[in-house]
């Protein structure tokens, strides 16, 4: 492909960005990938596929590996849906099989998939809390007439930690204390008279984990339902059942249940009134929530959505880089280029030089003619020195506001 001919100052549009993350004139929301977990050591998608067999015993590892080996390139989530489908047409009859795999075993596989998952990803990331914290420190800084509102793809609770490491409060559409509880009443209000007596103070960052939790559980309820609780619990048993990515299928209503109230509630907050929406750390490879995004660019004239992309935009494959040129309130940062109202150009370098005491700005770097705030952690550099958080509780020093 052709280098386009636009050239975009990487400064003005880092101070672009600023002003509209400390503008109160739009609701905040924010959307975390996996490459945020990425960013301070924990394993992606592809490394969890890889290593999970080796966690297996022989019966569910030959299990495993038939379904990463069915159809397309499969990933640790897709065996899971395939696994789950096993589970629902076995519901309908104990003794039918799918897939190779009956309803007893199928459960099992599940359960132990996502223990796996669980026993991989619940550790102390290798580079630290950082950067969010940092974020933590942000969220909790900014004063908004309504809640921040945080949606993440992760399984992991480094989000949850940062944000009680600084005490800072946060509701999850959880409730209770023993055994705190799902309840959707919660997540589904908004501020208003109506809701008073179930939503949760505005100061409160809104947490919705739209692909599950390490530490969500689905276990027996009052009158022979189930529920879904959250466990403080830091070891798995193996008959835990595990709530670790949305199955695709209905085989269980309750297992459906908080998936489906999270994404309605990203639809929800998407599709009404002025909206900032920024991606950091996410593939675009979930077409669900892709069609939720597009959809409500295409439907809500006053939201923006600036995505903070870490692969190169040059030769990309995926769909983002075509519908940032058909949808004008879709913008994206990349390490090479960026696509801004529709338009897609190069890098430049930055219009003034870094302070001396800074050495160079956070958010580019010079040796690379690249913009860095797609990488998690040169976003928390960037919060810190550009936008001014404070996080006193960071493992990195913080410093003042960049002056221009």
């Amino acid at each position: 492909m052709a280098s386009p001919a636009i050239i975009y100052d990487p400064l003005a549009e880092a101070q672009e960005l600023r002003e509209q993350l400390a503008s109160d004139r739009r609701r905040l929301a924010l959307l975390l990938g996996a490459g945020t977990s990425l960013s301070v050591g924990l394993e992606g998608i592809a490394e969890l596929t890889a290593n999970i067999s080796g966690d297996l015993d022989a019966t569910k590892r030959a299990s495993y590996e038939h379904l990463l080996k069915m159809g397309r390139a499969r990933t640790v989530e897709d065996v899971l849906s395939a696994v789950r489908l096993c589970r629902e047409l076995a519901e309908e009859d104990p003794n039918a099989e799918a897939l190779g795999l009956k309803a007893e075993t199928a459960g099992e596989l599940d359960r132990a998939i996502c223990n796996a998952i669980r026993k991989r990803v619940d550790i102390e990331p290798a580079k630290g809390l950082d950067p969010f914290i940092t974020l933590a420190s942000w969220l909790s800084s900014v004063d908004r007439s309504v809640p921040s509102e945080l949606f993440t793809t992760n399984y992991d609770v480094l989000i949850e930690r940062a944000l009680e490491r600084l005490e800072i409060p946060y509701f999850d559409g959880f409730v209770g204390s023993v055994e705190p509880f799902f309840l959707p009443a919660c997540v589904e209000a908004e501020f208003g008279r109506k809701d008073e007596s179930i939503y949760p103070p505005r100061s409160w960052v809104r947490l919705w984990k739209l692909h599950g939790s390490i530490n969500w559980k689905l276990v027996a309820g009052p009158h022979k339902g189930q529920r879904i609780i959250r466990s403080a619990q830091s070891r798995p048993e193996p008959q835990d059942e595990l709530m670790i990515f949305p199955s695709r299928t209905k085989y269980s209503d309750s297992r459906k249940l908080p998936f489906v109230t999270y994404q309605d509630r990203f639809s929800r907050v998407l599709g009404n009134g002025e909206v900032m929406l920024v991606v950091l750390g996410f593939s675009f490879g979930d077409e669900h929530l892709n069609d939720v995004i597009f959809r409500a660019l295409r439907h809500n004239n006053r939201l923006a959505v600036t995505v903070l992309r870490y692969s190169p935009l040059e030769n990309a494959t995926d769909c983002l880089p075509e519908m940032a040129s058909e949808l004008r309130n879709l913008t994206v940062y990349g390490p090479d280029q960026a696509i801004i109202g529709g338009v897609r150009g190069a890098w430049g370098k930055p219009s003034k030089e870094a302070p001396k005491e800074r050495g160079q700005w956070d958010f580019w770097n010079p040796d690379e003619n690249r913009f860095t705030l797609g990488d998690f952690q040169a976003f928390a550099r960037y919060l810190r020195s550009f936008v001014g958080v404070r996080s006193p509780l960071a493992e990195t020093p913080v410093v003042q506001v960049a002056k221009i």
